[in-house]
């Protein structure tokens, strides 16, 4: 999955952080412009029918038009408000939404970034398993290059939380078993 796309002069989109920034500007968006957003940048320069847009937005949730506009006039707000913009939405009549990028300003594709932990099948009972957990091939990699992007605070900080859910868990297994046995 891509994580961050390229938008014009350093404008990135963050799909996780649902965030257009450029260095320290940071714009929010909603989870329906997100979504829309990135449905838009996986498909440059193509036009995505209002059905299809609706469809993966909304699911089978019924919504009118309006919705969609909405969601696609709140989307050219907050990308308006950045100058060296190298794309725009465009409304195809009678059709649906395209994204029109200057490739020549921009790659749309950031680096990939590969998962470092992959759950193949959760199965959902009174109890939650791990049916297969895979391990990505470039783990190494990608534990050496947050070990580089992230300050040891911020590693301490995680370890920390890390911990205190793996206490709260074997609390709350052991409270369990002690009720299991009394009642």
């Amino acid at each position: 999955m891509t994580r961050r796309y390229a938008l014009g002069n350093q404008i990135i989109y963050d799909v996780l952080k649902r965030e257009i920034s450029i260095d320290e500007y940071v714009v929010s968006i909603g989870g329906r412009e997100a979504v829309i957003l990135k449905l838009l940048c996986d498909n440059v320069n193509r036009v995505l029918s209002k059905e299809d847009i609706q469809e993966k937005v909304w699911g089978n949730v019924f919504v009118s038009e309006t919705s969609l506009t909405k969601a696609i006039s709140n989307l050219r707000k907050s990308l308006a408000q950045f100058d060296c913009l190298a794309c725009e939405i465009k409304t195809i009549s009678k059709e649906g939404y395209m994204l029109i990028l200057d490739e020549s300003t921009t790659d749309i594709f950031m680096t990939e970034e590969a998962p470092i932990l992959e759950v193949k099948n959760i199965v959902k009972s009174d109890k939650t398993y791990f049916n297969h957990l895979a391990i990505s091939s470039s783990s190494m990699d990608v534990t050496a290059q947050m070990r580089a992007e992230f300050p040891v605070k911020s590693m301490f900080f995680i370890l920390i939380c890390f911990a205190s859910a793996l206490l709260a868990a074997m609390l709350a297994t052991a409270a369990v078993m002690v009720l299991s046995k009394l009642g």
